[in-house]
């Protein structure tokens, strides 16, 4: 199935960079701040992402851009009564945003996402644990951001990516929920065409 699903993207990405004006490539990064829904006694944990991607202009206002980003998500597991325990739960994830350019610098995106499971860890009193087995190995969810690219290749960007399944492998329906702030860099000067 995840074959499958990986297959199909990529044959639809490679339709539409066939028809494309203008591809470019670029680097992100910047803060997580994550944390599981329908989850008592947790706050929100902050860690990093770090990726790639591709952005590839459609026409004047649409651009499409398929991406590769490490995630550190997870929680901070907060009760009453015992020491905080901080749950890692790391994917590598795959978004396809797309994209509305109100004007050439600035955009709205929207897009689905996979995330492959990478690892998940407890960390309490310096003690740090595998729990990998209580959390799915593949994770589905949407996104919605927006941007702003400066003509030197730098960017900023803020985005909230909201899980569509459960995460972990127990009956509760815990999500993640995930928003990001941080800086892009395009290499070489991306600017939808008239």
């Amino acid at each position: 199935m995840k074959k499958s699903i990986f297959l199909f993207l990529t044959v639809c990405l490679l339709s539409v960079a066939a028809q494309a004006q203008q591809v470019k490539f670029g680097v992100k990064g910047g803060l997580n701040v994550a944390k599981m829904t329908n989850l008592t006694n947790s706050k929100s944990r902050a860690s990093i992402y770090v990726g790639g991607f591709a952005r590839v202009g459609l026409n004047e206002q649409w651009s499409i851009q398929p991406e590769l980003v490490y995630s550190g998500q997870g929680f901070v597991f907060d009760p009453p009564i015992f020491d905080e325990t901080t749950v890692a739960v790391n994917y590598i994830n795959l978004p396809i945003m797309a994209q509305y350019h109100i004007i050439p610098e600035f955009y709205l995106e929207a897009g689905p996402q996979i995330g492959f499971k990478v690892a998940a860890k407890t960390k309490n009193d310096g003690n740090t644990h595998d729990v990998g087995d209580a959390y799915k190995g593949v994770d589905f969810g949407l996104g919605a951001g927006l941007g702003y690219d400066f003509d030197f290749g730098l960017g900023l960007n803020a985005r909230y990516n909201f899980g569509l399944t459960h995460a972990g492998e127990t009956d509760e329906k815990h999500a993640n929920s995930v928003a990001q702030f941080g800086v892009t860099y395009t290499f070489g000067n991306f600017r939808i065409k008239k």
